[in-house]
């Protein structure tokens, strides 16, 4: 089935002569990209005219091209299983998602007060970062497109019922992205257990199969590199991405006056297919009203 989502595409095609439909049966359907299109254009004429018949000599040549020498002062590293599955799969969000970003910097010193009012001699309480996943929670049953998948067969968005939420989780073998099974059902020390107890399977390579794949939602807490923003690629076939850079103090205007807050950058991708800026608009600043005034925000969660 032909499926042509952007206007740019379709109008591409016509100034470079591409028959669409011929081009969607020529690749058994599907999304028709902008690449699609240009390889299609800068394609042979008439194929068979063009392509050489084999000879004895060439047909008893190997099929696949010898390793290439190593240059003096490279070292080349083969790509294992792992890393060739985490290429493709990035690579398809990338050619796949018209993605979009929007962020903002969140005054984050109400949420760090109250998590170390929390705090006891027996009890450090929960991290920040389960009150972060308890607010992204209920930002995404307010706007429940956000936690959902594109079937691009049906052209329809298919909205979870649950929310498993996804963590990005650096591992001996690289990024991965475990998702705290039905996150929606939580109280904050809730996920703050599951959230200890995912990251700290996943790194030790214990994590179930479906919680590294069932994830409907991810968020990124880059901020433990040491890092403030981030362009991230959202998770196929997720349609958003949430990420929170280091909190830093920083000179912040409040009732007139320059004071010393804490202050996070929040970058959220989200799929443009599924929704526009008002929609992402409206979670990201639901998490960031949340983070600035948790005490009123905690009792309607």
């Amino acid at each position: 089935m032909l499926q042509v989502v952007s206007p740019l595409v379709r109008r591409l095609a016509r100034e470079k002569g591409v028959d669409l439909h011929e081009l969607a049966a020529a690749h058994g359907g599907g999304v028709i990209t902008r690449a699609h299109v240009e390889l299609a254009s800068s394609a042979p004429a008439d194929a068979e005219a063009t392509t050489p018949e084999p000879s004895a000599a060439s047909s008893a040549a190997p099929t696949t091209a010898p390793p290439t020498a190593p240059v003096d002062g490279e070292r080349r590293i083969p790509l294992n299983g792992f890393r060739r599955a985490v290429s493709a799969a990035l690579s398809r969000s990338r050619s796949e998602i018209p993605e979009a970003t929007v962020w903002v910097d969140v005054d984050a010193t109400p949420l760090v007060e109250l998590r170390e009012s929390a705090r006891t001699a027996t009890d450090p309480g929960p991290g920040l970062l389960a009150y972060l996943a308890r607010f992204v929670v209920a930002a995404l049953r307010q706007y429940p497109v956000l936690n959902s998948r594109l079937d691009t067969e049906r052209q329809e968005i298919v909205e979870h019922d649950r929310v498993n939420l996804g963590l990005a989780v650096q591992s001996d073998r690289g990024l991965v992205v475990p998702a705290v099974l039905g996150a929606e059902t939580m109280t904050t020390e809730q996920l703050d257990r599951e959230i200890r107890a995912l990251t700290a399977r996943a790194r030790e390579g214990r994590a179930s199969a479906e919680e590294l794949s069932a994830g409907t939602f991810t968020l990124n807490n880059y901020g433990g590199f040491r890092v403030d923003g981030s362009a991230a690629i959202i998770n196929h076939p997720q349609v958003a991405i949430l990420g929170f850079g280091r909190i830093l103090d920083r000179p912040w205007v409040v009732d007139g006056e320059i004071v010393v807050r804490k202050i996070t950058q929040m970058s959220f991708v989200f799929d443009h297919r599924v929704c526009d800026g008002g929609t992402a608009s409206g979670f990201i600043r639901a998490v960031a009203d949340a983070i600035e005034d948790p005490a009123s925000a905690i009792p309607r969660l």
